[in-house]
């Protein structure tokens, strides 16, 4: 089966840090909407986000009064004494985008939302047999996600799937015939270019989150995502998808 590969992603970025990967997600037309987003970015079975939840405490404390408002600064340390249950990485959300934006050392560990999909088949014009087997087999291939979602989610002593959601709706996808023919543009600036594009099929929606840390290579991480999914490689379809951008945290 093939391999799961990102698209429109440099092979030098494969070497690079997760760290390092921060800057290059962020999605500099969400700027204005706030706190700042991550660009999703394609695969060859559907597209990832990349979630940075997991912050380093130590390093944050360091950091965060210089971007937090000294009132702030004063509340919050007066917070701490009275109270250690409260988290400083969820005191000062509206922050941790700048902060680990100039301070990549902030981030320790996250996972990649993997998004992918089963499409039910096409019934138009078939026969009531050729509607039949179609049916049967797209049942046989949902049996088996339903396996593996369970064989996955059962094993207690492993952190690489860390969760698995699934849910029936209209999938946007884009096939590979066209992206060779109209090139990758469509995923990160044309997003109007990718509508225009796009098939509409109702399909099951997969997203598997792939845990990661702060100092592992983008390329074993990737690695990883492929070993993650290959029980069900032949059971998803190929395609390539666009995801708005998301807060990273």
């Amino acid at each position: 089966m093939e391999k799961f590969t990102l698209q429109n992603t440099p092979e030098a970025s494969l070497k690079r840090s997760m760290r390092e990967m921060f800057l290059d997600l962020v999605d500099i037309t969400m700027e204005g909407a706030g706190k700042g987003c991550l660009k999703s970015v394609p695969t060859n079975y559907g597209h990832v986000f990349f979630w940075y939840g997991y912050i380093r405490r130590k390093a944050l404390a360091k950091h965060y009064p210089d971007y937090v408002p000294k009132e702030k600064v004063k509340e919050l340390r007066k917070i701490k004494k009275s109270d250690q249950t409260h988290k400083l990485q969820d005191q000062i959300s509206d922050f941790l985008f700048s902060i680990v934006r100039d301070h990549p050392e902030v981030i320790g560990e996250g996972h990649a939302q993997v998004n992918f999909a089963v499409l039910t088949p096409r019934l138009k014009d078939m026969t009531i047999a050729e509607a039949a087997k179609s049916l049967k087999e797209f049942a046989n291939r949902l049996e088996k996600l339903d396996d593996y979602i369970h064989k996955n989610l059962s094993k207690k002593n492993s952190r690489i799937v860390e969760e698995i959601q699934t849910r029936f709706g209209t999938i946007d996808y884009i096939t590979q015939k066209e992206v060779a023919k109209y090139g990758d543009e469509y995923f990160w600036d044309d997003e109007c270019g990718y509508f225009e594009l796009a098939h509409r099929r109702l399909g099951c929606e997969v997203q598997i989150a792939i845990h990661f840390k702060g100092d592992e290579t983008l390329g074993e991480v990737v690695e990883r995502i492929d070993r993650a999914i290959a029980a069900i490689k032949e059971d998803l379809d190929l395609m390539f998808r666009f995801g708005k951008s998301q807060w990273p945290f």
